[in-house]
């Protein structure tokens, strides 16, 4: 249905059954602003994460831009961890509206048109849907590997970032191989291994370490007393924040001369998983 204003009377109970209805009904509200324009108006909200309770103050979404010809409906949505609203675009001239992103929910959509010179209520669907029967899945997990290929140009006492370009699974779509990062949308205490092998000289040593948004947060080192390699691995839990944290694994050998990570998948991997 489209929006509408609630105005309470003056009775001091109306105003009273306000105060406590507003908590329920009134979060992330949208509606045209007191002077309409290209923008619209959401209430204040909140979020409710497992223990975390999220305050989020009132937005301006915006602003819209008409279609030149047609027809457009739009969607506006909220971050499901920090509730900042957004705009999805819709396709030109299709009754459908876009579709909802991964790890956002629903708050309203707006038909425009080239006439289209402010939003007004009239326009907008009210479609908020703030709690979810299927809510994106707690348990984020990863394997990553690198499919068998050998990375190499690994120079002398310089840490290098290791590329995995293949995942055994990657449960929440949270590791991208084109970055070699794990960057979830699920807040927690996630549980990180990672492990390598190289074939280096008799007494020198591979190290491994996490990073945590680009800088080492756990480092294992280990020395060779063979002269066909040696293999290292790495564990710790991290908290993520679910938005903007990501980590990933590097590596560094003090062997003289550019060096070969061994790429074979059992010497070689990234995991984590969300623990709490």
């Amino acid at each position: 249905m489209a929006t509408q204003t609630f105005n309470p009377s003056d009775l001091s109970q109306s105003a009273t059954n306000w105060a406590v209805a507003q908590r329920i009904v009134g979060p992330f509200a949208p509606h045209a602003q007191v002077t309409p324009n290209l923008t619209l108006a959401l209430d204040p909200g909140f979020l409710l994460s497992g223990t975390t309770l999220t305050e989020v103050n009132a937005q301006n979404v915006g602003p819209f831009a008409p279609p030149s010809s047609g027809f457009r409906i739009d969607r506006v949505v909220i971050d499901r961890s920090t509730g900042a609203a957004s705009i999805v675009t819709g396709a030109a001239n299709s009754l459908t509206p876009p579709a909802i992103p991964t790890g956002k929910l629903p708050v309203a959509r707006v038909m425009l048109e080239p006439t289209t010179a402010a939003i007004i209520n009239e326009i907008v669907v009210d479609e908020r849907a703030l709690s979810d029967l299927n809510p994106v899945s707690l348990n984020v997990s990863f394997r990553a590997n690198m499919n068998n290929v050998h990375q190499t140009g690994i120079a002398s006492s310089t840490w290098t970032k290791i590329n995995f370009s293949t995942t055994d699974f990657n449960v929440g779509g949270a590791f991208d191989t084109a970055t070699s990062r794990f960057k979830p949308l699920t807040a927690g205490n996630y549980l990180v291994t990672g492990k390598g092998a190289m074939t280096i000289s008799p007494g020198y040593q591979l190290s491994l370490a996490i990073y945590k948004n680009g800088a080492m947060y756990s480092l294992v080192t280990n020395y060779t007393p063979y002269s066909s390699g040696v293999y290292t691995s790495v564990s710790d839990s991290v908290v993520l924040n679910g938005s903007t944290d990501y980590i990933e694994l590097w590596c560094q050998t003090n062997n003289a001369g550019s060096n070969t990570l061994l790429g074979d998948t059992p010497n070689t991997s990234f995991t984590a998983t969300r623990i709490s």
